[in-house]
């Protein structure tokens, strides 16, 4: 990516003028990947699958982002951008564009009030995990969120939070999987010493699936509510540990009765170690509840355990690896039991990258990622092995007045 780095300048302080005190940082990137994929269409290795048959191929990818951010005083802006043009060797019907875009603004007052706001829109190409035609779908996801915090004493924060999420897929057929939900919560949080923090809250999220037709007792869910009370743990004992936990006791609900509620305990935890400056190693257990794609199944519960570790040699070379393994239990859903039991999966993936910087802003990231999902479901399991390496340029930009 070429940038006029005078034009760049011009233009930022020609904005920065208008105001005192008035901080711009511009940060554009440039990215080119290419990576091997053994099982583009995540397609199940077992003899009585009809799927169509497993497919390998060679993807190059080429893309940029760029991100602005105006700081006045206790406001902020944020405004991102990022695209990606995906390129298949053989498979040339699925060439598509990525596109993010969003905003973030956080303003403050004095040193009680603080709003943070947030919006973006992403369009993908829809996951072949759980579909078994090759079509070249998309996805386009809305996010939006909203935080205030109001400080009632130096240790005593209010909490009010907003959240909306929206999903439309291109093709028909994923249409019936598009999901609505939006989730309020309101909290307490207890600072101590800016080393620990206890957060206790309600939560309410509702979600709906605008296009789905359901017949009542077919044990398809429209639409659900889902009421948690959660409390969220912060404890850093030392600069070299630290531990986070988001813990609730979530109800789910659904007006079909033919649907099977869900009561129980939900969230993570995770535990990060540093060891001399130069290396951390990282572990989390969780416990959560996913809408999933699938005709027959409303949700998943996942339950697992994801371990990481990173290693920096020096300034210019790092590396890291982290493996997980879960289980996904397909809930509310009887029409897709499995001789007579529900579905449910086990995956496990691992990840391996190095990040080497031979010059200054510059990187190349070499990956390899893998994954194996089994199921009772005999069509629904497979494995595939990705190969990639990433070239990377990021630069930036900033201007004070």
């Amino acid at each position: 990516m070429r940038i006029d780095r005078r034009l760049t300048v011009a233009l930022l302080c020609g904005v920065a003028g208008q105001a005192s005190a008035l901080n711009l940082q511009f940060k554009p990137s440039a990215h080119a990947a290419v990576e091997h994929d053994d099982n583009v269409f995540r397609v199940s290795d077992e003899a009585a699958s009809t799927s169509v048959p497993k497919v390998s191929d060679t993807l190059t990818t080429v893309g940029g982002a760029a991100r602005l951010t105006l700081n006045h005083s206790l406001q902020t802006l944020e405004v991102r951008g990022e695209y990606d043009n995906f390129r298949y060797r053989q498979l040339e019907q699925l060439d598509y564009e990525r596109k993010l875009v969003g905003a973030q603004a956080r303003l403050g007052y004095a040193s009680r009030l603080r709003l943070k706001l947030d919006a973006g829109r992403e369009r993908r190409q829809e996951a072949f995990a759980f579909r078994d035609d090759t079509s070249n779908s998309f996805i386009t996801v809305d996010q939006a969120s909203a935080e205030l915090r109001a400080e009632v004493t130096p240790r005593w924060t209010a909490i009010a939070r907003g959240d909306r999420y929206r999903t439309s897929a291109s093709r028909i057929a994923s249409q019936d999987y598009d999901l609505t939900e939006n989730i309020g919560e309101l909290g307490i949080e207890y600072r101590r010493s800016g080393l620990s923090s206890l957060e206790l809250g309600l939560r309410r999220a509702e979600g709906e699936y605008p296009k789905r037709i359901v017949t009542p007792g077919d044990g398809r869910e429209k639409d659900y509510d889902q009421q948690s009370v959660v409390a969220r743990i912060g404890y850093t004992p030392s600069g070299l540990s630290s531990l986070s936990a988001q813990l609730a006791y979530t109800e789910r609900r659904h007006d079909d009765t033919a649907v099977s509620d869900f009561r129980g305990v939900t969230g993570r935890a995770s535990l990060t170690r540093r060891f001399s400056g130069i290396s951390q190693a990282r572990l989390e257990v969780y416990r959560d509840l996913f809408y999933v794609e699938d005709r027959n199944a409303n949700y998943v519960e996942n339950l697992g355990a994801k371990a990481s570790f990173d290693y920096r040699w020096s300034v210019k070379l790092a590396f890291a690896v982290a493996a997980e393994r879960y289980s996904s239990s397909y809930q509310a859903s009887p029409g897709f039991d499995v001789a007579g039991r529900p579905r449910e999966d086990q995956v496990f993936n691992i990840r391996a990258g190095f990040d080497y910087q031979p010059f200054y802003r510059f990187s190349i990231l070499p990956e390899y990622r893998y994954e194996r999902r089994g199921s009772r479901d005999t069509n629904s399991q497979y494995d595939y092995n990705v190969f990639g390496v990433d070239f990377a340029y990021e630069y930036g930009l900033r201007t004070r007045r």
